[in-house]
């Protein structure tokens, strides 16, 4: 609309600096989203983290079905050493 004459610089510089603006605007709320979004899937985490031990807390016997859904794998180096590796995090692990 510039380039054709239609509009001013004047007008093409305000036009810009509104829509320059609402992305400004977008990128928070994107952010905001994104910050909400992880905060609801750590909560969805941590819930079924928490279903899944209650239920392994109240059996009194360990079936492999309770252990394939709490351990990945179990890694045994050269040296004799074992590494469970669960399906959640380990709070007893040092994180790296």
């Amino acid at each position: 609309m510039y380039a054709d004459q239609i509009i001013s610089r004047e007008e093409l510089d305000e036009y810009r600096k509104q829509i320059d603006q609402e992305v400004a605007e977008l990128e928070t709320a994107k952010i905001e989203y994104q910050e909400k979004l992880e905060e609801c899937e750590s909560e969805n985490y941590a819930i079924d983290l928490g279903k899944k031990l209650k239920d392994v807390s109240l059996l009194d016997d360990l079936t492999p079905q309770i252990l394939h859904s709490l351990v990945n794998k179990i890694t045994c180096s050269i040296e004799g050493n074992l590494r469970i590796h669960y399906n959640f995090v380990n709070p007893f692990e040092e994180q790296e």
